[in-house]
């Protein structure tokens, strides 16, 4: 067997809490990436909501369902990504950046959007194909993309624990004010006003993002009793004349900045894992959804990371961080376009450097849970290599931590063993065959051998090897 890589756990300072107003503010970020919007989308759009919630007069109760429902909006943002892609034959990314400022409530912008986002980058014989199919589905195809994301996206809002009005918000976050919008048509106050203000506050800061404080309020009026509840957009012209309402929101980008704005929060402990673990799994499920070839890899690898951390005997806070970093590891891959997720073929240079982004914008999107560094540095070394042959800092073994190395072997244990576009998973025993390989040469020897372990042990078993 090789010599032993593996250095001393990174071991971070446990002490203290964890708001849930931080902890899922910083994750909102990763649903940003995944609908095109730069990370901090949401963190201004709950500043924004919030201020028209005091506006109009919200009770604490409603202010904390309404701070939640801003923050995870956009939940359900990976459950339609395939489709968006299949459809439009784009960058799913892209696509729904676009469809954000489009005015799909009227059916001649509807058409113009289809044909500018339809394949741009196709001969003209292959996007008037693709747009032919696009239309044999017609306003199908819309309802269906919109009720997959909405039904996912309060679905896991029910998952992470907060309270029905929330889910709701999250539901129906598209419907329009003059009953336009989907899924349900609801129109004028059949639509519950925490959507209504969740609505006119990401609208709102995507259009003062393009074109600033004229860029804004001029679709504000635009679509004042089309989209938006009238009332609203009153309260927010009359607040920003007299308030430099634009000027104080230009300057929200963290998470932190908008955490006291829960009227109710609740301390998550950072010793304790229990409630990170369970964010961490909804989270691990919106990646994982992204792909039909990765339905489970996050969750598959955080289960293979957790088994052979016991088997290589470590202590159970140890092992739950582990676990924590395997879960959210590839939370990145929803800033990468489905188009190169799911490619059949080789990636050209620059989808390889898209690819290899992920683990970065991991790291960023990790970063301001301070207490928890350690899995923010385990979950974003999962592609670097013992021999420096890795990414994106190209880190070499002393300077990889215990967890960064299990969570490697893992993902790529996982990784090999699934299906993926371009070919067919390995058999468990010719995976670790490969993996032995590379035993001390990229990947650690000792999560290796405990992978090996797990494997023989399940041997003779009517299931075998299982990750269920």
């Amino acid at each position: 067997m090789a010599t032993s890589t593996v250095s001393t756990p990174l071991r971070a300072d446990r002490v203290g809490t964890l708001p849930s107003s931080v902890v899922i503010a910083s994750l909102s970020r990763a649903l940003d990436l995944a609908e095109g919007e730069p990370m901090g989308h949401a963190i201004r759009a709950c500043w924004l909501g919030m201020k028209i919630g005091d506006w109009v007069g919200l009770g604490p109760e409603e202010r904390q369902d309404l701070f939640y429902a801003l923050l995870l909006k956009d939940a359900g943002c990976s459950a339609n990504a395939y489709s968006v892609t299949h459809w439009f034959a784009a960058d799913d990314r892209s696509t729904k950046a676009q469809l954000k400022v489009a005015d799909w409530g009227s059916q001649w912008r509807s058409v113009l959007f289809a044909i500018r986002q339809t394949a741009p980058a196709a001969p003209i014989t292959r996007r008037m194909a693709q747009l032919v199919s696009l239309g044999s589905r017609g306003p199908s195809l819309a309802n269906e993309l919109v009720q997959v994301r909405c039904t996912r996206g309060a679905e896991l809002v029910r998952q992470l624990g907060w309270a029905e009005p929330s889910a709701e918000a999250v539901f129906s976050l598209d419907e329009h004010w003059n009953g336009s919008g989907r899924p349900r048509g609801l129109k004028g106050e059949e639509i519950p006003v925490l959507s209504r203000i969740a609505l006119l506050a990401q609208t709102a800061e995507i259009f003062w993002r393009h074109g600033g404080r004229r860029s804004v309020e001029a679709v504000l009026r635009r679509r004042r009793g089309s989209w938006f509840d009238p009332q609203l957009v009153d309260a927010v012209l009359t607040h920003a004349r007299s308030d430099k309402l634009w000027d104080r929101f230009g300057a929200i980008s963290h998470p932190e900045q908008v955490a006291h704005l829960d009227p109710r929060p609740r301390k998550i402990p950072s010793a304790t894992l229990g409630e990170m673990i369970q964010i961490g799994q909804v989270f691990a499920a919106v990646v994982d959804a992204k792909s039909p070839w990765t339905t489970s890899h996050s969750t598959r690898t955080a289960l293979l990371s957790r088994r052979m951390a016991d088997v290589m005997g470590l202590d159970e806070d140890e092992a739950d961080h582990i676990g924590l970093a395997a879960l959210l590891h590839d939370l990145g891959k929803l800033a990468v376009s489905n188009s190169i997720l799911d490619k059949a073929g080789p990636l050209d240079p620059g989808e390889m450097m898209e690819m290899q982004s992920h683990t970065d914008i991991t790291y960023q999107i990790l970063a301001p849970l301070w207490p928890l560094g350690d899995v923010a540095e385990m979950a974003a070394s999962h592609h670097e290599r013992l021999d420096g042959s890795g990414y994106h800092r190209h880190l070499r073994g002393p300077d990889l931590t215990f967890g960064a190395q299990i969570v490697a072997v893992a993902d790529v244990f996982e990784a090999i063993t699934a299906d993926r576009p371009y070919r067919r998973g390995m058999e468990n025993d010719d995976a670790i065959r490969w993996l032995k390989k590379e035993e001390g040469r990229t990947l650690a020897a000792e999560p290796i051998s405990a992978l090996f372990e797990m494997v023989e042990s399940a041997r003779g078993r009517p299931e075998g090897f299982t990750l269920t």
